[in-house]
């Protein structure tokens, strides 16, 4: 196994190029403005985006793409429950309240116009915003409180359960299942993957942008 940090960090500034480009027309007939973190303080606090409005103030956006998925329509996207750096446990994005996160900008169907080449353009790109607070107030009532992931979470830890794994408080066609990529990623992320579909239908967000 072998982490793909470095390369999906050049993928990830390539993509952002595309993003800047896209971003003034999704918002032109809207309140507003997008302004990219260049800050790695902020960054690290979750925020690669300032969506600011007179009226509405400021949102910290985070944006997570696909980017191990080229060319694939995923109807999911996986949300970091806990990983592992050096074997010691960490706490994922979605649950670590350090994050000042208050949108998930979730980039699906990347579809670059030369194979899995990002620097020749981009042919089809979807981009999902997710609210945070929506979000866990969602899983929450389906009793997926943080306290309840977290104990789910040590318990795939500790019974080495790899791969998909469905749990009763959702839906595994319609909603999402837990997912444990022990083998074939070094940081052996534990996530939560739910259907896109689901987050729009529940009102955690909407489709901002298709290409």
């Amino acid at each position: 196994m072998k982490s793909n940090f470095y390369q999906d960090l050049s993928k990830e500034e390539l993509l952002g190029t595309y993003l800047d480009s896209y971003y003034p027309k999704i918002f032109q007939d809207t309140v507003f403005k997008v302004e990219r973190v260049r800050d790695r303080h902020l960054q690290h606090r979750g925020v690669d985006l300032l969506l600011k409005s007179a009226v509405d103030g400021c949102y910290f956006v985070d944006e997570k793409a696909q980017l191990d998925y080229l060319n694939t329509a995923l109807p999911t996207f996986a949300f970091e429950l806990s990983y592992l750096k050096k074997q010691d446990w960490r706490l994922g994005w979605l649950l670590n309240q350090t994050k000042l996160t208050t949108i998930y900008f979730l980039i699906t169907n990347i579809c670059p116009l030369s194979g899995k080449d990002l620097s020749k353009g981009l042919a089809k790109i979807k981009i999902t915003g997710i609210y945070r607070a929506k979000l866990l107030k969602l899983l929450a009532q389906k009793g997926l409180t943080h306290k309840r992931l977290l104990a789910l979470d040590k318990e795939i830890r500790h019974n080495n359960i790899d791969g998909k794994i469905p749990i009763p408080e959702l839906d595994a066609r319609k909603e999402g299942v837990f997912y444990f990529s022990k083998k074939n990623k070094r940081e052996q992320p534990i996530n939560l993957v739910l259907k896109l579909d689901f987050l729009v239908s529940a009102d955690a967000g909407s489709v901002l942008f298709e290409l």
